[in-house]
């Protein structure tokens, strides 16, 4: 019997979670097509029927999951007259609690930082890894200039380096607890990083 729409959609969605959970217990290197389709409960068949190899359904779970953190940290509606600086920093707040609270997120960050090796032969999965830090920089990049425009900002505000400075606090933050969760609180000890951070980029400290 032909599958309904809804059935494809469901089988399609055991295949997305089944990725990211041997993704997540192995790597993306050594993850099999086999493996992943013995954790969905279907056939191989089926999981072709869906995605055409492993580099297509992890651009599949990528667009899927990423979509969650792009959301949080949409600019998009800002615009001059609303405060870039206040929007930036609730937005980051928010996105570090969502990962402190939802698994799925979590093993996906774990995947995108630790578990995604990059070889000549993945180069598809590398691009979407550059791709993956590269979004959430443009975000910050563009809230900083508003900033700045704003008054938020020093005007001398070096926004690449100020940028690099937020962005790896957090990156490295955020490893620092998926290497080792039950060592501090994520949600709360970020507000804090992201609000000290934030203030030393107000004060032109980094200028120094």
């Amino acid at each position: 019997m032909r599958k309904t729409k809804a059935e494809a959609e469901q089988t399609r969605q055991h295949l997305l979670n089944a990725a990211l959970e041997v993704f997540y217990r192995v790597g993306v290197t050594r993850a099999s097509l086999n493996e992943i389709a013995q954790e969905a409960g279907v056939t191989r068949g089926a999981l072709y029927w869906h995605f055409k190899n492993k580099e297509d359904l992890f651009a599949a779970l990528f667009e899927q999951k990423h979509a969650i953190f792009v959301s949080l940290l949409n600019d998009d509606v800002l615009d001059e007259t609303e405060d870039a600086w206040t929007h930036l920093r609730h937005s980051l707040h928010e996105l570090l609690r969502v990962l402190s609270q939802d698994e799925q997120q979590r093993k996906f960050c774990s995947v995108m930082n630790l578990k995604c090796e990059r070889t000549e032969t993945n180069q598809t999965i590398t691009e979407l890894v550059l791709r993956y830090h590269a979004s959430s920089r443009a975000q910050i990049i563009r809230a900083m200039k508003l900033s700045v425009q704003q008054g938020k900002l020093p005007v001398q505000t070096d926004i690449e380096a100020a940028a690099l400075y937020l962005e790896s606090s957090l990156v490295g933050l955020i490893i620092m607890w998926i290497s080792e969760p039950e060592r501090f609180d994520l949600s709360a000890t970020a507000k804090r990083v992201i609000d000290t951070n934030m203030l030393i980029l107000q004060n032109g400290l980094l200028n120094e």
